[in-house]
């Protein structure tokens, strides 16, 4: 009797949608305020930008929590294999944050390249070649993705180049750490330390209204200094001991993505009926509504505290996970599905490459003064286009290079 062959699965779609998505917002949120940091910059004036989806800073938590989700789902597929189990934690941790690696440092570097040529020609036009090579021999940690730790050029002149990369860096660290807590007790790891965590820094962070961001310092109130010691910005002057705010951000994405995971496995064993669905698929049109509001306009109408919109980040991801309800199976439509895939395949590519095109979109069409100040669409189209054209090329190459799968007869 032949064997029967196995048909593949088919990818969750849904998932991809927002991915690509967030993706486009991050370039908004970023457009906006290299127009406002630009425009006379020198005398110190920040101009007003409206439009400019400001809360894609926060809706970022969705990249997180499906980076934690995927992360577990990798562990348990590599883990049914024997001789991988038997491997150390270490060693297992080492070989998934090298095929993170080097599925997204050639694209990091080139992030950093891009935003080293454009930046110093637009925004440090009398950089001589001297101060050029000072800044990329001081700023290696970054080039070795190490950004989102606060290594970093002490002078900030790198963070101006190409800044957002340190959410590509906080991914591998953490999940590095994350990986290896797994390999070496799933059980502990999945059961008590994700769990606690997530509820610890989610309350913390919400009591010291801390944002993402890698230029502050976190300290847990071990402070010496006038500041408060939660969530307040440190320097090179402030005797603390803390974390860098924009690697504990993706943590907490992370443990919430670690605990998702278990969540719907364990919802997946329920049988729901259509009332159910109906009600699921209501649920998730609304908090999809409030968060693609809150993510163009965050302070008209829903006016949304950060925490509420965190909460329907894990909701709108955990439906989409699940793919039981109307709209996620919608999404996941034959007709669109390999569109939506592509897409998504997309997002982080865009993320890495969009700023220093934006900021080159931004000098090609001539100074900007707070007298005659470009508008936020006439930066932000031009820049999501030669974004995505930009990926697509990058991708292509990826795929047929580093990515490339080896076939097997």
């Amino acid at each position: 009797m032949a064997k029967e062959k196995e048909v593949p699965k088919t990818r969750n779609v849904a998932i991809e949608v927002w991915r690509f998505l967030i993706a486009l917002a991050i370039i908004g949120f970023h457009t906006g305020y290299i127009i406002a940091r630009s425009c006379n910059a020198s005398t110190g004036y920040f101009m007003e930008v409206t439009n400019w989806f400001f809360g894609s800073s926060e809706v970022l938590l969705i990249f997180t929590l499906t980076a934690g989700y995927f992360m577990v789902a990798h562990f348990k597929k590599r883990n049914k294999d024997k001789e991988y189990a038997n491997k150390s934690a270490s060693s297992r941790a080492w070989e998934y944050t090298w095929t993170r690696i080097k599925a997204l440092m050639p694209v990091l570097i080139l992030g950093y390249v891009l935003g080293l040529i454009i930046s110093t020609k637009f925004f440090y036009p009398d950089y001589n070649f001297q101060q050029v090579c000072t800044m990329i021999i001081n700023s290696m940690w970054e080039f070795l993705g190490f950004h989102s730790v606060g290594l970093r050029s002490l002078g900030n002149e790198f963070f101006n180049l190409n800044g957002t990369l340190w959410f590509i860096s906080a991914i591998i660290i953490v999940g590095y750490f994350l990986y290896w807590g797994l390999s070496k007790n799933e059980d502990f790891m999945s059961g008590i330390v994700a769990p606690f965590l997530f509820i610890f820094l989610s309350g913390w962070w919400c009591f010291t209204d801390t944002r993402a961001a890698q230029t502050a310092w976190s300290t847990f109130g071990l402070q010496t200094t006038s500041t408060n010691g939660m969530g307040g910005s440190a320097t090179n002057t402030t005797a603390v001991l803390g974390f860098n705010n924009g690697l504990l951000f993706v943590l907490l994405g992370m443990l919430g993505g670690i605990i998702l995971y278990y969540l719907i496995q364990k919802v997946k064993e329920h049988k729901f009926s259509n009332g159910g669905k109906v009600v699921l698929t209501i649920v998730n049109i609304l908090a999809s509504i409030l968060l693609l509001w809150y993510t163009v306009y965050p302070a008209t109408w829903f006016n949304l505290e950060r925490w509420t919109v965190s909460l329907l980040c894990i909701v709108v991801i955990g439906l989409s996970l699940l793919n039981i309800d109307g709209l996620s199976k919608a999404l996941n439509n034959k007709i669109t599905h390999p569109l939506f895939q592509y897409l998504g395949s997309l997002s982080l590519y865009i993320y890495m490459l969009h700023y220093p095109v934006a900021i080159l979109i931004l000098r090609l069409l001539g100074q900007n003064t707070e007298a005659t100040s470009y508008s936020f669409w006439l930066i932000f189209i031009p820049t999501v286009i030669i974004t995505i054209v930009l990926s697509c090329v990058i991708k292509v190459i990826m795929d047929e290079t580093i990515l490339k799968k080896k076939k097997t007869v």
